[in-house]
């Protein structure tokens, strides 16, 4: 509670010394950002008892749900995490890939609003995109963390605004695919919260334990071919399959989370992505689909 009371006094003297100094304090906040889009994925770092936190944008949401791919060396922040706090940087320890006070997570919503009728790019309003820890190496393309599941319809509509909440400051706060910010004016540390021991607790007001993973000394492990300092795995949830053109994949129900591919970090700073594998049965389709194309050409070459 003292830790909110402070960290609003601080929002309002910032305020206040902006209106008393002459500058415009509107535009600071209501600024456009190319950089970014509601919908957007973003990768976000936060420490306990830290005073900097970080957003990163990693692209639409939509563009993980559909990838086949791995997608390696997305973007580096290895400067950003160890930076100055003075010149841009969060001032994390260089070692940060050791630290266990630091913590990461994914976020992304395209829209918070209750109207079920309608879809954009395959994913109804509240689709969530989520982070869980991993908890080991395991298979690369597979799960290896608790699928969030059983969110009711209150729980998605609070989820998708918390996440808003959080992520709409890259379009409030920055013109670029990065945020640097102090806890005074963050909502990161305020969507993932700690206990008294350090550790996250209910994220976004719907996710018990928190959604992020952490960092201790020594490798995570080799998953997809990266020798990992950390690894988490996005998750899928979709508030309602009602409207025409919702992409539904194999047993997703509203509320509950289908798995969308590992993210992984580097000692470096380098986020790559590791798709799913394809489940067998999907395996299955995609080879009775090559056989299918492959006896038609070779109808079509007889003729």
């Amino acid at each position: 509670m003292k830790n909110n009371i402070l960290k609003t006094a601080f929002k309002k003297s910032a305020l206040m010394a902006l209106a008393v100094s002459g500058l415009a304090v509107t535009p600071a906040f209501a600024q456009n950002n190319p950089n970014y889009a509601p919908g957007d994925l973003l990768l976000y770092f936060t420490q306990y008892n830290g005073t900097q936190t970080v957003l990163v944008n990693l692209g639409a949401a939509v563009s993980y749900r559909d990838a086949t791919a791995n997608q390696l060396n997305i973007v580096n922040i290895g400067g950003t995490l160890t930076g100055s706090t003075g010149s841009g940087g969060a001032g994390y320890s260089t070692t940060w890939y050791d630290d266990p006070t630091i913590f990461w997570g994914l976020a992304g919503v395209r829209s918070a609003g209750t109207t079920t009728t309608t879809q954009v790019n395959g994913d109804p309003n509240r689709t969530l995109y989520i982070s869980a820890a991993r908890t080991g190496v395991g298979t690369a393309g597979a799960a290896q963390s608790g699928a969030w599941a059983g969110l009711s319809n209150g729980d998605m509509t609070t989820g998708a605004t918390n996440i808003s909440s959080q992520d709409n400051r890259l379009e409030n706060a920055s013109v670029t695919t990065m945020l640097v910010e102090s806890t005074g004016t963050s909502n990161v540390d305020n969507q993932n919260p700690f206990n008294i021991a350090g550790q996250p607790i209910t994220a976004f007001g719907i996710f018990p334990g928190g959604v992020m993973g952490s960092f201790s000394p020594g490798s995570f492990g080799t998953i997809g071919g990266v020798n990992a300092e950390g690894a988490v795995d996005l998750y899928r949830i979709l508030a309602t399959t009602n409207p025409s053109g919702t992409v539904i994949e194999t047993g997703d129900a509203a509320g509950d989370g289908s798995y969308q591919g590992t993210f992984v970090i580097t000692q470096a700073g380098s986020v790559s992505y590791i798709a799913p594998v394809p489940e067998p049965a999907t395996f299955s389709l995609l080879a009775a689909s090559v056989i299918v194309g492959l006896a038609r050409r070779r109808r079509a070459q007889r003729v």
